[in-house]
């Protein structure tokens, strides 16, 4: 399975194992190009003029894009996948709330809001994903820009929506710590390897109280989103896959000076380890850059550290997953 962020997959629905998650779509397009460092870089689509849409919930912007369920099928889901940057932000998510509303038609031509609200906060979780959006300009930094870290945005839906066969929308805005008048949150378009623009796009933009498609030089455009449930959410299964990204206890626990943590990831992709403690605050960093799938052990070092409970923290595309351990002396 190629990693997840440089492959685009209209409408795949995917079921893992009972304890795993199942993923209804994953429709994604990102990477294009090498950029500074060698990150992975997403260029804008050859001869378009924008690499994003602004999404910004303070500028009154809400961005929208279809899904289809198959004939037969019915989707139960309760976490939602999208993508922005805030352009000179830092490797930090910038991003503090989202809303999300889906509609069974087309937003602002006969489609009605079946699930959420404008007012709900559903953001679960929010980090880089390791690759930055840039374009051809030399006075910007062209490939080797750094201006436009790409964030995930995990979303979680409390109350999950059960949708039987049809089309339907997603439409989210989101909230930022620094205010849009410095720069807005955006959500970048679907690009293909080749910066190709992906085929039979139809995504929609809410401004100044009116809806309409997302063209640019002449080309509709797409949004990055994925929809999967949780473990333990009832699904209707389709196909298996026997993977997902797992975080093992550490080994020894409780221990005296020295453990081992053992992660295991599903596809390639950005990984970010780290301890820290009761407070929050981040103590140690095991892991941070692009991890191969498959098994992985950091030994973690707590020689300097009081007894106590700490904690550690795997972040990948996918979202976040904390352990407890325990030192003890």
């Amino acid at each position: 399975m190629k990693h997840l962020t440089s492959i685009f997959i209209l409408c795949m629905v995917v079921s893992f194992h009972a304890f795993a998650q199942t993923t209804y779509l994953t429709d994604t397009g990102f990477i294009t190009d090498r950029g500074y460092g060698g990150a992975e870089a997403s260029c804008k689509t050859n001869g378009m003029t924008y690499n994003s849409l602004t999404m910004d919930r303070t500028m009154g912007v809400w961005v929208a894009d279809a899904f289809t369920i198959p004939a037969g099928a019915t989707w139960t889901f309760d976490t939602v996948i999208v993508y922005g940057y805030q352009y000179n932000s830092s490797l930090s998510s910038p991003f503090t709330a989202c809303n999300l509303q889906i509609y069974n038609g087309t937003p602002g031509s006969g489609g009605t809001v079946v699930w959420g609200d404008t007012s709900t906060n559903v953001l679960n979780s929010s980090a880089f994903t390791g690759i930055y959006k840039v374009d051809t300009f030399a006075s910007d930094g062209a490939l080797l820009c750094t201006k436009r870290p790409i964030m995930y945005l995990k979303l979680y839906l409390s109350t999950p929506p059960h949708l039987s066969a049809g089309t339907y929308w997603l439409s989210w805005s989101v909230t930022c710590a620094s205010p849009s008048t410095v720069s807005p949150a955006v959500t970048p378009y679907k690009v293909l390897p080749g910066r190709v623009n992906p085929p039979g796009q139809m995504s929609r933009t809410l401004y100044a109280g009116s809806w309409g498609y997302n063209i640019d030089n002449g080309l509709s455009v797409g949004l990055n989103m994925i929809i999967k449930a949780r473990a333990g959410l009832a699904v209707t299964p389709i196909h298996n896959n026997n993977s997902e990204n797992v975080l093992g206890q550490n080994v020894p626990n409780p221990f005296s000076n020295t453990t081992v943590i053992s992660y295991s990831l599903a596809e390639n992709g950005y990984v970010k380890l780290t301890v820290y403690n009761t407070l929050g605050q981040i103590l140690a960093t095991l892991a941070d850059g692009k991890m191969s799938k498959g098994d992985h052990k950091v030994s973690f070092n707590a020689s300097d550290l009081p007894a106590g409970a700490y904690y550690y923290q795997l972040s990948t595309v996918e979202g976040t997953t904390s352990k407890q351990m325990i030192l003890v002396k």
